[in-house]
């Protein structure tokens, strides 16, 4: 029983202390913000799901076409 609680105790003391390295930009610096994971504020990802888009429409069309 004292092994489980040992355990325990110390998974929650090291996810606060990940939550709160994960934090610091966001919390301490002025201005600071986590990074956004839009697709349309990141260049790269948009340009991939632009292509992903063309590559469906392209595939629906040949499956209408050959209907």
């Amino acid at each position: 029983m004292k092994t489980v609680l040992v355990t325990v105790i110390s998974v929650v003391v090291l996810l606060a202390m990940a939550i709160a390295l994960l934090g610091v930009k966001a919390l301490f610096v002025k201005g600071g913000r986590f990074p956004s994971g839009h697709v349309h504020d990141l260049p790269r990802r948009r340009r991939m799901a632009l292509e992903r888009l063309k590559k469906n429409n392209n595939s629906k069309n040949n499956i209408q076409s050959h209907q």
